[in-house]
């Protein structure tokens, strides 16, 4: 009994591996174009990113964007959350320069992204950005040490 019990564990394994080894055999390379109609990245083995699928969802959203106006937006914000995500992860700099330099991006891709937009899309999205500016300000107030809204433990 334990020797049947054996040989069905090594055959089980045996055809795992073997398996295995055929679907590496049949994986596409990875430098292989992309498919056609799907979007392509906005540099050549650059990972897509949550910050630019969010950012391109939020804006769609609240501005009506037209199908034109989200393909030219795509490679900018994804190229953006690259950059974001690259700082966020940074380890080497420090919290207070890491903010800054979270700003600085996103300042710097500002202009880009209203290029896109209508004048009454730039209005709507010069609001909203106001309405997160006094959001981070509120936050900012409710992290200083010794502020009302945080209770002693």
């Amino acid at each position: 009994m334990q020797v049947r019990g054996k040989f069905w564990f090594g055959a089980i394994a045996v055809a795992m591996l073997c398996g295995s080894a055929a679907m590496a055999q049949e994986a596409p390379p990875q430098s292989a174009p992309p498919a056609a109609g799907a979007p392509e990245h906005p540099a050549p083995g650059a990972r897509r990113t949550m910050e630019g699928f969010g950012e391109m969802r939020y804006l769609s959203q609240q501005l009506n964007l037209t199908e034109e106006q989200k393909e030219k937006l795509r490679p900018i914000l994804m190229e953006e959350g690259e950059k974001l995500r690259t700082t966020r992860l940074d380890e080497h700099i420090p919290l207070d320069q890491k903010r800054a330099k979270l700003l600085e991006i996103h300042d710097s891709y500002r202009p880009k992204i209203a290029e896109v937009l209508t004048p009454e899309q730039q209005e709507k999205w010069k609001k909203m950005q106001e309405a997160e500016q006094q959001r981070r300000q509120q936050q900012m107030k409710g992290a200083e040490p010794g502020s009302p809204s945080q209770k002693p433990q």
